[in-house]
C-alpha cells in the first residue's frame, strides 16, 4: 500500500528552513520524496541543512534569502521556476523574536519594524510570488508558520506576540481568496518548542528574575516539545491526504 505521506514528485519551498522548525520540516519532507528548496538568511546553517539532506540521498537546495527584500524573493522564485518548473507547498516558517520582557516605552522602533518585516511581510511576499505557480500545480498548499503566542495568548515581546497574530491573521484571509484558485492555505500555531529562539527567551527570563540558566534550559528541554513533532504535522498538511484540512491548527 502507498505511503498516504508520500510527497514523491512535489516541490516544497520552505523559508527558515535553515534551523529549529524550519529545517525538522525540510528533512522530514525530504524523506517524503519531495524536492527541497530551503531559503534563509543563515547561510552557514542553510547550507548545512542542505547538505544534510543531500548526504541521505534525498533532493534540496539552499538559496540564501533575506524574506523582508522584495527583489530577493522574486529572484528566489525564478530560480525555483527554472529549476524545477512548479511548485506544490510553500511553508512560511522564517520568524524572529525580538525585545522578550521590553516594556512599551523602552522598545525600538527598528527593532518592532523588523520583526514585523520577518514574520508578515516576509510571509506575504513569499505568498504574492508563489500563487501562481501553486496555482499551477493544481493542488497547492500554503502553511504559515505563526504561534499560540499572540493568537491565543500573550508573547514575552510586543513586535512577536503582534507579528504572530498577524500572521494568523493573514493566513485565514490568504485561504479565503486563495480557495476558489484550488490552493489550501493552513496556520499552524506551536507552543512551546525547544528551538534557538525559544530557550534564548527561557535564559532571558532566568536572568530577569535571578534564577539559574542551566536549570531554566534543563526544564524547558524536559517539558517542551521538538521541533520533529511541529514538523510531522506540516508535512501532513502538505500532503494529498490533509485536502478536506481547514482552518488553524495548533501543537503542543
Amino acid at each position: 500500500m502507498d505511503n498516504p505521506l508520500n510527497l514523491q514528485g512535489k516541490v516544497i519551498l520552505i523559508t527558515g528552513g535553515a534551523q529549529g522548525i524550519g529545517e525538522a520540516t525540510a528533512r522530514l519532507c525530504a524523506e517524503g520524496g519531495a524536492s527541497i528548496v530551503i531559503a534563509d538568511f543563515n547561510r552557514e546553517r542553510g547550507e548545512q541543512a542542505a547538505a544534510t539532506i543531500r548526504e541521505q540521498s534525498y533532493l534540496a537546495d539552499f538559496v540564501p534569502t533575506d524574506v523582508r527584500d522584495d527583489q530577493q524573493i522574486q529572484a528566489l522564485f525564478d530560480m525555483v521556476r527554472q529549476r524545477h518548473g512548479r511548485l506544490d507547498g510553500l511553508v512560511c516558517a522564517a520568524g524572529v523574536l525580538k525585545g522578550p520582557f521590553l516594556q512599551p516605552e523602552e522598545f525600538p522602533l527598528d527593532m518592532f519594524e523588523m520583526v514585523l518585516d520577518v514574520n508578515v511581510k516576509g510571509a506575504f511576499l513569499c505568498a504574492k510570488y508563489a500563487t501562481p505557480m501553486l496555482e499551477a500545480s493544481g493542488r497547492g498548499v500554503v502553511v504559515v508558520v505563526a504561534s499560540g503566542a499572540g493568537v491565543i495568548g500573550p508573547s514575552s515581546s510586543l513586535a512577536y506576540g503582534a507579528s504572530k497574530g498577524g500572521a494568523n491573521g493573514f493566513g485565514m484571509t490568504l485561504a479565503n481568496h486563495l480557495a476558489p484558485r484550488n490552493i489550501r492555505v493552513n496556520v499552524i500555531c506551536p507552543g512551546n518548542i525547544v528551538t534557538d529562539m525559544k530557550l534564548s527567551v527561557e535564559i532571558e527570563q532566568a536572568k530577569r528574575e535571578g534564577r539559574s540558566v542551566e536549570a531554566a534550559l534543563e526544564n524547558a528541554k524536559r517539558d517542551y516539545g521538538v521541533p520533529e513533532g511541529v514538523a510531522r504535522v506540516i508535512r501532513f498538511i502538505l500532503s494529498n491526504e490533509a485536502e478536506y484540512l481547514r482552518g488553524t491548527l495548533f501543537t503542543r
